[in-house]
């Protein structure tokens, strides 16, 4: 099973451009199964790969958290001179950077990265995103990838990306998706197409990143009784009609400035608040004006429709 997986991704690489680049990296296997995967991988690719934390059969009490290991890959990435550092979750699933400064890349700028990347490219087709996800990438996938937009779940990410057509997909949290390949969170793969789409390009990868555009998304969470929920997202859609809403999942509303979210959590008596302006500044004007409505729904000191959010200004 592990030689057939192996091939199957490296049928689906371009093997001589990555083979001419001659990688070094560090990969913090994260006490997954991928350390029996990736040297099969690795090896016909001509990448030199150091690993750390292999996998291990036994549950071991003093293993390194995430942020230990992105730590430790850190400090090794700089003593080899390696030109990146992966960092796998224990699944196997998911994955995180780390530039040739030992700088960890935030995974919203990883997002970011890959479709700067695949666009560059010239890779035509769809590309999958949860409605939460910044704009930016609009904007980084020009005329060559058609944005899809999926309500805020893996299941609803993972099902689009199986769609006809879908070349990419990916969420903020490490978890990327190339469909042509496997139609799941996959982080060898995923390590494997970005050297792939990094080997022609020949420039550091903290050079790369920062070329991305700057976050300005803001993620607040709202507390908010399970008896409310309901009643929050009812009147917020009342007191928005006639405003450009998009009910994908919960209730986004964009304007001239940005736009701003309420996604009530399945798992917690809690609302979620996205906002996201041109600024931080903007964001946060929106982040604030779309909280003061949802907690004054809340409180109960008016349920009268209305069909504008009130400016601050």
């Amino acid at each position: 099973m592990r030689e057939s997986y192996a091939q199957d991704l490296l049928d689906s690489l371009d093997v001589e451009t990555i083979r001419e680049r001659r990688f070094r990296i560090v990969v913090d296997y994260g006490y997954s199964a991928s350390s029996f995967v990736l040297p099969l991988v690795v090896g016909p690719l001509g990448v030199e790969a150091i690993s750390a934390h292999g996998f291990f059969a036994d549950e071991l009490a003093d293993r390194e958290t995430l942020a230990q290991a992105i730590g430790h890959t850190k400090r090794l990435v700089t003593a080899i001179g390696a030109e990146l550092g992966a960092v796998f979750d224990q699944s196997g699933e998911r994955l995180y950077l780390v530039d040739e400064q030992g700088h960890e890349v935030p995974v919203d700028q990883t997002l970011l990265l890959f479709v700067r990347l695949l666009a560059e490219r010239g890779t035509k087709g769809k590309a999958a995103f949860p409605i939460t996800v910044t704009s930016k990438i609009d904007d980084l996938a020009g005329d060559a990838l058609e944005i899809i937009r999926t309500p805020n779940s893996l299941s609803e990410l993972t099902s689009a990306a199986a769609a006809d057509g879908v070349v990419f997909a990916g969420a903020v949290g490490g978890g990327y998706v190339f469909p042509e390949f496997l139609p799941a969170y996959d982080a060898v793969a995923s390590l494997a197409k970005l050297l792939e789409l990094l080997a022609p390009i020949r420039r550091p990868l903290s050079e790369l990143v920062g070329e991305l555009p700057a976050p300005t998304l803001i993620h607040r969470r709202l507390a908010c009784p399970w008896s409310k929920k309901g009643l929050v997202m009812r009147l917020l859609n009342e007191r928005l009609a006639g405003r450009d809403l998009d009910l994908t999942d919960g209730i986004k509303l964009t304007d001239a400035r940005g736009w701003s979210q309420v996604l009530p959590d399945p798992d917690e008596p809690l609302v979620h608040l996205y906002a996201e302006g041109e600024t931080t500044e903007a964001s946060e004007e929106l982040e604030r004006e779309v909280r003061e409505l949802v907690e004054e729904i809340m409180q109960g000191e008016s349920t009268a429709p209305r069909t504008s959010v009130e400016a601050s200004s």
